[in-house]
């Protein structure tokens, strides 16, 4: 009984603050070593292109889908339209930080005619989830001000992994500059990992929750772009555990509701499967992004 009291001891007095004390510097040390990946210096990026371009009246909107999958340039070359590709990752975390982004850049709002939205908010229940209580904590453009609760900024496993491959433990994959008109730069990524794909997409339940988001966003859109023919895109990904019945009954659903906000609507095809892929099922590689943008081209001029 003695011994085992004594371990008690150790354990509670020793073994448990030490443990604690351990956590507690591992998190200080992650806060402080905190890597965004490159997205601040992505924005400012944006800002310092269009503040030299006055020719611009074509604008992409959206999320990763958008800065991997649709090409700016490419739609400049292939339309009557000047486009620049605006799209943010993670479609800048927030819708507040996005729009405050958009708002605060050095461009002529009005002499924008046309605007390409598009986000997989809509594919997937679980982001769209996540999107409302980021707005909640007004999350910024890098990532910052995350006040969910988690026991690591990453998961322990992508730690360990780091550890067994000799990589740095507290950076992230790194992103390139956009290109002058705001596409993403494939001639200098290697972060392209098709193992990385999981095919998971569960859409949104269109209820009161999310019409509102969309009228927001849509309301937003127009408010800051008064001229502007509004396209909502619901963007190519691999969908196959989606039956294309299921998917088109949705489609339909979400046409009413965006038509409804006086908003047009494009809903892009799947892609054909992993080799037009970077890294998700919604990253395209550089022939999948030609793929896509040609087939939104099409799609437009057929509208």
């Amino acid at each position: 009984m003695l011994y085992m009291g004594n371990v008690n001891r150790v354990i509670f007095w020793v073994f448990i603050p030490s443990v604690l004390l351990f956590y507690i510097v591992f998190r200080v040390v992650e806060w402080q070593n905190y890597d965004d990946g490159g997205r601040q210096l992505i924005s400012e990026q944006h800002a310092l292109n269009l503040s030299v371009r006055d020719d611009i009246d074509c604008l992409i909107l959206g999320g990763s889908n958008a800065v991997f999958s649709l090409s700016a340039e490419q739609m400049s070359n292939q339309s009557n339209l000047t486009c620049y590709n605006l799209s943010l990752l993670n479609e800048g975390f927030s819708d507040g930080a996005y729009f405050d982004f958009i708002r605060n850049l050095a461009i002529e709002r009005t002499q924008i005619k046309s605007i390409f939205y598009s986000s997989v908010i809509p594919l997937t229940n679980t982001v769209f989830l996540d999107r409302l209580e980021s707005n909640q904590s007004q999350i910024g453009i890098s990532g910052d001000g995350r006040v969910k609760f988690q026991f690591t900024g990453r998961s322990l496993a992508s730690y360990l992994k780091d550890f067994l491959q000799d990589k740095p433990p507290f950076q992230s994959l790194q992103y390139p500059m956009p290109t002058p008109s705001g596409d993403f730069n494939f001639d200098e990524f290697d972060g392209c990992q098709r193992e990385k794909i999981r095919d998971e997409w569960i859409p949104v339940t269109i209820d009161e929750d999310f019409k509102q988001w969309l009228g927001d966003n849509l309301l937003t859109v127009s408010t800051l772009f008064p001229n502007a023919n509004i396209s909502f895109v619901l963007p190519s990904t691999l969908r196959s555990q989606l039956s294309e019945d299921d998917i088109g009954k949705f489609s339909d659903t979400l046409e009413s509701e965006v038509v409804s906000n006086s908003a047009h609507y494009i809903a892009q095809s799947t892609f054909s499967d992993v080799s037009v892929l970077c890294d998700g099922t919604h990253h395209a590689n550089a022939n999948g992004r030609e793929i896509r943008t040609s087939e939104l081209l099409l799609l437009m001029q057929n509208r």
